[in-house]
């Protein structure tokens, strides 16, 4: 914990506070749809699916909105993870994510929402590092200067953006465009307000604890889909997500470990960490009340049948 938080003497645009501009994978589905021993169980218990499960490119879901929320839509629209042959020296062959949306065939506006099955934490794990490096969450960002998305096109008019989340759980949906092409494409989205001299930014002090250390994590992937577009399947592929961003460079140790003395971000992390186990919970509960309620119908029923048949 002492190691995580050392980077909190770092915090936001500090007059003293030098830049360095850097890549980072957000994330590789390659690598999420290579995760082995996904909701084993230990002993006779099956165990809970937590958030690192969710991450398998086969357990993540598509949410749309109210509007298109339709059976037809709903049954027609999930994720697979599927294989690519590479692309051409950019990367080997390996997993991509594979996306079907069923968007409604009514002329309404409509979008799509490609997510995993449960929220990430930014902080995961006992050294805050469970899903960094290309699962989900970058830490130690200032400034965002660019994302960039491989993406596979089929020639729809299909808009594509990146939801990302901060650590204080503000979102923010950035544009990457039209998918209107065919084939893979890097597309990208730049911050036109990006300001590459730092003399003209705008620097400030800001409290040093128990504010979090500046992180981001990947909310959902979104489609949207124009009233003026055909309706209908929609079909896409996504490789990865990544960003070009500032970062924050580390001040030297502080005298005396704040998080060590009061605990303050542990506290908090834990209880969101509560919250997000007793909603997983929940929903497994659901789901698995709801699954014998249908095997107990099918079983009615097929009774039934042999009974007419007799």
């Amino acid at each position: 914990m002492k190691k995580l938080f050392s980077v909190l003497a770092l915090v936001c645009l500090a007059a003293s506070t030098s830049f360095a501009l850097t890549n980072s994978t957000i994330i590789d589905f390659s690598l999420t749809g290579n995760l082995d021993n996904l909701g084993e169980a230990e002993g006779e218990e099956e165990t809970v699916v937590t958030a690192e499960d969710a991450l398998y490119n086969d357990n993540w879901v598509v949410w749309l909105n109210d509007s298109a929320r339709l059976t037809e839509n709903r049954r027609n629209s999930y994720v697979t993870n599927t294989d690519s042959k590479g692309n051409n020296g950019a990367w080997e062959a390996g997993k991509v994510l594979g996306i079907r949306v069923h968007f409604p065939l009514q002329a309404w506006n409509s979008y799509a929402l490609v997510k995993p099955a449960y929220e990430l934490e930014i902080y995961g794990g006992a050294d805050g590092q469970k899903y960094t490096g290309g699962k989900g969450v970058v830490q130690n960002v200032g400034e965002i200067k660019s994302i960039s998305s491989w993406v596979y096109g089929r020639n729809y008019l299909i808009s594509y953006f990146i939801n990302l989340q901060d650590e204080s759980g503000v979102l923010k949906s950035y544009p990457m465009g039209s998918l209107y092409f065919n084939g893979w494409r890097q597309v990208r989205w730049e911050n036109i307000e990006y300001l590459t001299d730092i003399r003209d930014r705008v620097l400030t002090r800001e409290p040093l604890y128990p504010k979090m250390i500046p992180s981001i994590k990947l909310d959902s992937l979104g489609f949207y889909r124009s009233k003026d577009y055909q309706g209908g399947n929609f079909i896409t592929y996504v490789k990865d997500v990544t960003i070009e961003y500032d970062v924050v460079v580390v001040e030297p140790e502080e005298d005396i470990d704040d998080e060590a003395t009061w605990s303050l971000i542990k506290t908090e992390t834990e209880r969101k960490r509560a919250l997000e186990e007793a909603k997983i919970k929940e929903i497994q509960e659901l789901k698995e009340l709801e699954a014998r309620r249908v095997g107990t119908a099918e079983n009615n029923q097929n009774a039934n049948t042999e009974a007419n048949q007799q």
